[in-house]
């Protein structure tokens, strides 16, 4: 039998994966509910899939169970790759048919699931907020000393269908819309719907950052940190990356993700921990991704690092020791940004970027209908920029999303477009130690935008 790569639900930057995987020679298996997409940078290019398996839904176990034992039984597996949540349990489940090192189906389902994940963090001293499933919070008769909290899926993805709240009013209403699970993606409302529990978790105050890592057999090798561009009218929704991102208290960030990893027993592949950090007190677990960042992260890893990212995750996918030297020497920033139509936006249409990003798409077909709202899942178009320093990535950031049109209108101020950011993305700080190495002194603090320059929450 041919050596086969097998990638779950083939979809944007696994694209990347797949041609490496084609590269070295093995034979392209994909499982896919969604249509393969053919344009953009994340297209699909024909002849790369040797064989594609169409999936009915990614939450009938028992069809999936048996592909994946199908899978296994005609082809020599060698590697495998996911990065969509609903497919994570399955890929577990085919490594370990495959003897590839991998998390466990069984962990990676209590892993995925928020309300157990809290009580597991909690238990291990690495929590200090308090949680209960929606179910039991309807049933309060007042508001608890919580202050604020989020409602969000057990289950979520992208997340869509988060919502703050601070009362019991506020708790019903947003219960309300939750059930209605207003999704547009098929793919994710049905594996959020699959779930059907909602969590709601006490408010963690601070920043919003996350911890990109790459496991192999045990052992967390961090990246770096990535700071976050959060809507101004909507904190809850991201709208903007920053890579690599020195942050003051850097070391104490990445001790606690490493932590995490040990306590919640992921042991192999890439991961993005998602964390809320206060200027002082304890860091707050917000979300554990089992999987490498979204949307175009890779593309900005590579360009941070002058590498090809997608290498070191085949390595991986692959249960091979990769060249990791490259870790703690970022030649450059990236910064990755979703960006949203005007708020009187009915229908998709042409977006044109300005000519110094990298990796432009559009998020949906020209003439679909917009919803109106402003969610993250709302988003019509992304692109990469990068730059030497992090005050240039993020002044040159901020300016390409104004600049880009939307139906021949430039983006602009508009209240869809506004953001909220901490005032550390515009700085080149340096923490000696973070990962490993000195780097030095601060070096200076140049370019800072004035626009809501401040820590969104």
């Amino acid at each position: 039998m041919q050596q086969a790569f097998v990638l779950f639900e083939l979809l944007n930057h696994m694209v990347l994966v797949a041609k490496e995987a084609k590269a070295r020679g093995h034979r392209i298996v994909a499982l896919n509910q969604d249509p393969l997409r053919e344009s953009g940078p994340f297209g699909v290019p024909e002849g790369l899939v040797d064989e594609l398996i169409p999936v009915d839904s990614w939450s009938d176990q028992e069809q999936i169970g048996k592909l994946v034992r199908e899978v296994h039984e005609r082809h020599d597996v060698v590697g495998t790759y996911a990065a969509f949540e609903a497919t994570l349990p399955y890929e577990a489940a085919l490594r370990s048919l495959a003897g590839l090192p991998n998390n466990g189906e069984t962990n990676l389902r209590a892993v995925l699931d928020k309300a157990r994940i809290r009580t597991a963090l909690r238990q291990a001293g690495l929590s200090e907020l308090r949680s209960v499933t929606l179910s039991e919070a309807l049933e309060w008769r007042e508001w608890p000393g919580w202050g604020g909290a989020v409602l969000k899926p057990a289950n979520g993805t992208g997340s869509s269908l988060c919502f703050r709240v601070s009362s019991l009013a506020t708790l019903h209403e947003a219960a309300a819309r939750a059930r209605a699970a207003a999704v547009v993606n098929p793919l994710m409302k049905d594996y959020i719907v699959g779930h059907g529990e909602f969590v709601l978790e006490q408010e963690a105050a601070g920043e919003l950052l996350s911890v990109e890592s790459l496991v192999d057999r045990g052992e967390v090798h961090v990246l770096g940190l990535t700071g976050r561009y959060v809507l101004a009218s909507d904190p809850v929704v991201e709208m903007g990356l920053q890579f690599p991102y020195h942050h003051p208290r850097s070391a104490e960030i990445i001790e606690k993700a490493k932590a995490i990893h040990r306590a919640l027993g992921i042991t192999h592949g890439p991961t993005q921990i998602e964390v809320m950090v206060p200027v002082t007190g304890p860091i707050e677990l917000i979300d554990f991704n089992v999987r490498s960042a979204g949307t175009a992260s890779v593309v900005s890893f590579g360009e941070a690092f002058g590498t090809r990212h997608e290498t070191v995750l085949t390595d991986l996918a692959c249960g091979l020791t990769s060249d990791l030297s490259f870790l703690g020497r970022p030649t450059r920033h990236a910064v990755e940004m979703l960006l949203l139509p005007p708020p009187e936006a009915t229908h998709m249409a042409p977006v044109v970027f300005p000519g110094a990003v990298t990796c432009p798409r559009l998020a949906k077909p020209l003439g679909q209908p917009l919803s109106g709202r402003a969610d993250q899942l709302d988003a019509v178009a992304m692109f990469v920029i990068s730059a030497d320093t992090a005050a240039e990535v993020h002044a040159a950031g901020l300016a390409a999303r104004r600049a880009t049109t939307f139906n021949g209108v430039a983006l602009g101020d508009n209240p869809n477009n506004v953001l909220h950011y901490s005032e550390h993305l515009a700085e080149d700080l340096s923490v000696p130690g973070a990962l490993g190495e000195d780097r030095g002194d601060r070096v200076g603090q140049t370019g800072v935008e004035t626009e809501s320059a401040r820590p969104h929450r």
